[in-house]
């Protein structure tokens, strides 16, 4: 018997009762699924629609991405003016927004806090937006290179930069601009020499930050150190100073 032959004889043989009931059930079901369909394509219109309002122009400091206070006693001030700046990747989800930075930031920093204990460990964050974000900020040593963090600045990308992986995080011009804004802002505060160099984590350690194509794209800045500088040294001998006691 063909199904809507079958499906007559159902109702036919129905009360009036049984036929209301299931012109109700079958009423009540396509509005679900048009309120689902309304739904999802509103949503997807007004994700379109967002503006990203971001409290600055590209320098946010942690008070605008509402990091949690903590106090970190100790400072770069011995080798201050810096000779160093320490290029890293978080290798956390890439975050294309204002809004989606922040939270990437804050969780990354509550992470940090409850499994290591100190802050978030860069002094600067580099976000997909292109934005310039406040980890532990000037002044402040780091926790990004073993060894280096008393005597450097660590500029971390958020992302996954290993291009040699599937899914990876590209490096854009707009943040390489914007790390050259913050390093030239450290210059002119005069917590960085005018001459100093940049180099990748992988240059001074054995690790694979900050992944193949942002170390390929800070290869070509001006500041790049090209030469196997200062691996195996030490912060007293980058900056001639007497070893500490």
């Amino acid at each position: 018997m063909a199904f809507p032959v079958y499906l007559w004889h159902i109702i036919k043989n129905s009360s009036r009762a049984e036929r209301l009931s299931c012109l109700i059930v079958l009423v009540l079901l396509i509005t679900c699924v048009g309120l689902i369909v309304y739904f999802t394509i509103k949503a997807k219109n007004n994700a379109d629609d967002f503006v990203d309002v971001a409290p600055h122009e590209w320098n946010i400091s942690r008070q605008m991405w509402l990091a949690q206070h903590f106090i970190t006693n100790f400072t770069t001030e011995r080798f201050e003016p810096l000779k160093l700046v320490i290029i890293q990747h978080t290798v956390s989800p890439a975050c294309p927004r204002f809004v989606i930075c922040a939270a990437e930031l804050r969780n990354m920093q509550s992470w940090f806090i409850r499994y290591y204990e100190y802050d978030i460990p860069y002094n600067f964050l580099i976000g997909n937006d292109g934005r310039v974000y406040e980890g532990r900020g000037w002044g402040i040593e780091g926790a990004h290179t073993f060894s280096y963090n008393r005597c450097s600045v660590g500029i971390g990308f958020i992302g996954d930069y290993r291009e040699e992986f599937n899914v990876h995080t590209r490096v854009t011009e707009l943040q390489q601009q914007r790390a050259k804004m913050i390093l030239d802002e450290g210059v002119r505060l005069g917590h960085l020499v005018p001459d100093y160099i940049v180099l990748g984590g992988k240059d001074l350690r054995d690790t694979a930050s900050p992944g193949s194509n942002l170390y390929n794209a800070i290869r070509k800045w001006e500041h790049y150190g090209h030469v196997n500088l200062w691996r195996n040294s030490t912060c007293e001998k980058m900056h001639g100073l007497p070893p500490l006691n």
